[in-house]
């Protein structure tokens, strides 16, 4: 099984940047530990940001991951325009199999007109592109699900992931746009137990994975900011929601897989 939505980063990055203890909070090494206590096989990993980062943070992820078949490397979007265009072109031979969007802290609008080569590119080679969406301390407008509408509308064949569906806040604009757009995602990333920084309500959750399917949701683990105990808790929520073991497993894994599956099935222009 693969899990979703792992940041890795050096030793220390986390201390800088995302306020955790331990400086090897992060590091592939922990991420290798903590796929054994959750019991995956696998992992997607984001490449840092450039906040707090010597270097690119890109081309670290590449090299960090390089060999070893465990972990598979998702680009971090740094800034618009033709440069990320050539950033997925260098990330696709290295292995690159979908592109992480945090708007809130590359201070990017999802719907900048600067991104749409970008998103143009990406729809070419079916690369998925997971967007952080949930109050982060930035311009809500910036980045609210609603503005993904435009995006899918424009891009058909891309595949959107929604992470946290918004948060509770947001929620309804995640549901709008999933029923839109048949392209879009729903992540659960850190918002199935209550404790949760983004929680929805389990009963939204839920009719939204009967509304749409279980095919149309997928799990992250929000490494390393999220414990085992916590994850562990998340999946036991997940279970517990009456869904069939077949639909727990596609969201679990096995949607993420067969995105990833179809990445380069055309060629990046």
């Amino acid at each position: 099984m693969i899990l979703g939505h792992c940041h890795v980063g050096p030793p220390g990055y986390f201390v800088r940047f995302g306020g955790l203890k331990d400086q090897q909070a992060g590091t592939i090494e922990h991420l290798k530990t903590y796929l054994g206590e959750i019991g995956f096989e696998k992992a997607v990993v984001f490449a840092p940001s450039m906040t707090g980062f010597n270097g690119d943070p890109n081309a670290w992820l590449v090299e960090a991951v390089s060999g070893d078949s465990r972990f598979i490397p998702w680009l971090m979007v740094q800034s618009p325009g033709r440069e990320s265009v050539e950033m997925m072109k260098a990330g696709l031979g290295g292995g690159v199999k979908g592109i992480k969007f945090h708007p809130p802290v590359s201070r990017m609008a999802i719907n900048d007109p600067m991104l749409e080569q970008f998103y143009r590119s990406a729809e070419l080679s079916r690369l998925p592109i997971l967007y952080h969406t949930g109050p982060h301390g930035w311009n809500l407008e910036k980045y609210r699900p609603i503005l993904i509408d435009r995006v899918a509308q424009r891009h058909p064949r891309l595949p959107l992931i929604i992470e946290h569906l918004g948060g509770a806040g947001f929620a309804r604009e995640t549901y709008a746009v999933m029923q839109n757009n048949a392209n879009c995602f729903g992540g659960l990333a850190t918002c199935l137990t209550e404790e949760s920084t983004w929680h929805v309500p389990l009963d939204e959750i839920k009719r939204m994975i009967m509304k749409f399917g279980a095919e149309r949701f997928i799990f992250g683990a929000d490494f390393p900011y999220n414990s085992v105990e916590e994850n562990r808790k998340a999946l036991e929520v997940l279970k517990g929601m009456g869904l069939s073991l077949s639909d727990v497993s596609l969201i679990v894994s096995g949607n993420l897989e067969r995105l990833m599956s179809r990445v380069g099935e055309f060629k990046l222009g």
